[in-house]
């Protein structure tokens, strides 16, 4: 089992950035632990603001729950565990990303599709033709490795 296939979330569509698919203290626990890397409890909250509230048993139990999510992986050294991250930060992102849009695609591709366009239209203008190029580099790659890519695309245009 690869392990990708470990590492579980949900999207939530109406949440921002990383609360996407990770909780308020997840979130924080990993950009900690993106910087840091291996790390313990302590040193995790010694990381968080002063004021903020949280409770050494609060970041054990969320980074607990982490590891069997597969965000995290831990180590017990004498009485004491230490925590670090299964991905980089850009692994994450990569493998959420994928993730999502298989799940959109299963959703409604073409509405996606759409939308996805739409929106990059409108926030960057300039990605536009950086996606046209990767599309034809794509059709490109295919037709040299699928028989027959070329002419049935073109007969559906």
């Amino acid at each position: 089992m690869s392990k990708e296939l470990k590492l579980k979330f949900n999207f939530n569509p109406f949440k921002e950035g990383l609360n996407h698919v990770l909780g308020t203290l997840e979130k924080d626990i990993m950009e900690v632990m993106w910087k840091r890397g291996e790390s313990s409890v302590k040193d995790i909250l010694d990381t968080f603001p002063a004021g903020k509230n949280i409770s050494y048993s609060a970041v054990i139990t969320v980074t607990n729950r982490m590891t069997k999510k597969g965000l995290l992986q831990k180590r017990k050294v004498g009485k004491a565990y230490f925590y670090t991250p299964a991905y980089d930060k850009d692994q994450f992102c990569e493998i959420v990303s994928r993730k999502v849009v298989e799940g959109i695609s299963g959703f409604s591709l073409q509405s996606a599709m759409v939308h996805f366009v739409d929106y990059m239209s409108q926030m960057e203008p300039e990605k536009i033709e950086y996606f046209s190029h990767l599309i034809e580099s794509k059709k490109q790659s295919l037709s040299k490795k699928i028989p027959g890519f070329k002419k049935n695309h073109e007969t559906h245009r």
